[in-house]
């Protein structure tokens, strides 16, 4: 009877093909919204920055107004930069989608990340 010839190389796993795991903002915004504990809207998110400072990260759209960017800087430099601000590549409309609401949201402030991943925004 013939030998049978067993394999000892190791077969290698072309690693370039995989696909790498991208982060999605929208899709941990909604875990945000569901799991943990935001506020949106200008009046909402300011009316309690002025009472206390709750927000471990403060999400702002593109067309943002630019008078309540400044604003904002201004509290994160009177704050000694404690308050993160993500700028959001999308528009309000797109920051209102990922909120799964049909209307515009300029600015989101996050009290609680929830099962979201939102907080290695702030390694990146």
């Amino acid at each position: 009877m013939a030998k049978r010839k067993t394999k000892t190389s190791v077969e290698k796993v072309d690693l370039s093909r995989k696909k790498k795991k991208e982060f999605d903002v929208d899709t941990n915004i909604k875990v945000a919204y569901k799991t943990g504990k935001i506020t949106f809207g200008k009046n909402q998110v300011l009316k309690s920055l002025h009472r206390e400072n709750p927000y471990k990260m403060l999400i702002v759209s593109t067309n943002c107004p630019t008078d309540l960017i400044d604003e904002l800087d201004n509290y994160n430099y009177l704050l000694k930069d404690k308050l993160f601000i993500y700028k959001y590549k999308g528009s309000s409309w797109d920051l209102g989608l990922a909120c799964a609401k049909p209307y515009m949201i300029s600015i989101i402030g996050v009290i609680d990340f929830g099962d979201s991943d939102l907080i290695s925004l702030k390694t990146n």
